[in-house]
């Protein structure tokens, strides 16, 4: 939800510039959706379907209509709403839809006759609308009425407000295409630039929300203020911080805990999963089982693409996993030199001087064996352990950052233990560790 800010005058009248300015481009976006002929975005196919079966009202006037319902539910459903974000909608509403009958009209008379101006037309006009809600989401006014709507009922029936999304625009989208079906004969509203619309829109407002902060720090300074006030501390370069990567099976986690015994230096491996528990929702049970797996770089990618415009809380959890670990690493490498198992802290804290990242690996047969000891299991079932664990940590390394896992491209040091044991390994590494603290320092 929309957290309410104390502005001044002068700020709000910033905010509110840029919210209607925003509210122009996703008009003139739907309009273009609509005149490209090959279907809407799924929150404008009803809208754009009952002006189809009743042209007596516009487009506007039907987004308008539907939104107001929206709006007038929320109260229902919910009691407590406050009557100015309410009425903050309304006026909303009403722009926007005003703005989208106004782009319509102003190009009444184009017409498209070639397929690839039809699509040039849908991708300009899923860009636009991009590039519009992106004015809206760092206005920081008010959300649109649908979007409250959801998130209210989502509380209501105790669900996460992404799959409830997802929901409402598969009902809207196939709503929109029976009634075009049985009024029209044919699918008007819902097309290929439906499908196109749906998944580009959310990749591309991240891309505007993340790539254009210059823009967004120059219209809103404040919002540069607030983003510093809660910016994580700067990693000390006279805090050495060693982060130790492991192939399952090779003895990783027992060389990392004899180096920092050793070196007399805070461990934080599991530690790290009961930090990001106190400051989150997350049950650090559940934090243990989902952290660092992605089965499907596929499957994650398409449903990245589609929730790319959800509020921070709502992204996949794989990725509300990772920013929070990621901010715990960062916290503590702030804090005190320490050692780090794991969790992609080499990515996170490659550009920190004074930190040595280490990968340490084992040939298979080795690994194979270790694993069967340790765990008491058979063969296969150690296998298999072995290359899911490789195969979850190479997909969650290539979705949340640029290197490849295992890579020694991307590491300082990588060895082998079994080359000299678990001990031996220990103790080469604690030698070039404390050289490298000699140079550093």
């Amino acid at each position: 939800m929309i957290t309410e800010i104390k502005s001044a005058p002068s700020e709000i009248a910033r905010r509110f510039l840029v919210f209607a300015l925003g509210l122009v481009f996703m008009g003139f976006g739907v309009a273009c959706l609509i005149k490209s002929t090959l279907g809407v975005s799924p929150i404008s196919s009803l809208p754009y379907t009952f002006s189809l079966l009743v042209p007596s009202i516009t487009v506007g006037g039907w987004t308008a209509l539907l939104n107001l319902i929206m709006i007038i539910l929320q109260p229902v459903l919910k009691k407590g709403i406050a009557k100015k974000t309410l009425l903050l909608q309304c006026g909303m509403t009403i722009v926007f839809g005003y703005f989208i009958d106004l782009s319509l009209e102003c190009m009444a008379n184009l017409s498209l006759e070639h397929y690839s101006l039809k699509v040039a037309m849908l991708l300009a006009g899923c860009s636009i609308m991009a590039f519009g809600t992106y004015f809206g989401i760092i206005a920081r006014v008010t959300l649109l009425p649908m979007d409250a709507l959801l998130q209210v009922v989502a509380e209501k029936i105790d669900r996460r407000y992404t799959s409830v999304r997802v929901i409402s625009d598969l009902c809207m989208t196939a709503t929109a295409a029976v009634l075009c079906l049985i009024f029209l004969g044919e699918l008007k509203a819902v097309r290929e630039g439906t499908l196109i619309t749906a998944f580009l829109c959310g990749t591309e407002i991240r891309f505007f929300t993340s790539q254009l902060k210059g823009l967004t720090y120059l219209l809103l300074p404040e919002n540069l203020i607030q983003k510093e006030k809660q910016a994580v501390p700067a990693v000390s370069e006279h805090h050495f911080v060693l982060t130790v990567s492991h192939e399952y099976g090779s003895g990783g986690r027992t060389i990392a805990k004899r180096i920092a015994h050793e070196l007399n230096l805070p461990y934080y491996d599991t530690e790290i999963i009961k930090m990001a528990s106190e400051r989150s929702d997350f049950a650090a049970e559940y934090l243990r089982e989902h952290e660092e797996k992605i089965t499907s770089t596929a499957l994650y990618t398409l449903f990245d693409w589609y929730t790319g415009s959800f509020p921070q809380d709502e992204l996949p959890v794989p990725e509300q996993i990772f920013r929070l670990e990621a901010q715990v690493i960062q916290e503590i490498a702030a804090k005190d030199s320490c050692v780090i198992v794991g969790r992609l802290a080499n990515y996170i804290l490659q550009n920190h001087r004074n930190s040595l990242h280490i990968f340490i690996t084992a040939d298979e047969t080795e690994r194979i064996e270790r694993v069967m000891r340790k765990e008491s299991i058979l063969k296969e079932e150690a296998v298999e352990r072995i290359r899911s664990f490789a195969a979850e940590r190479r997909n969650h390394c290539r979705q949340f950052s640029d290197m490849e896992w295992g890579n020694g491209m991307n590491y300082d040091i990588t060895v082998k233990s079994n080359r000299y044991g678990v001990d031996r390994t220990a103790a080469i590494l604690i030698q070039l560790i404390r050289e490298f603290r000699l140079i550093q320092f």
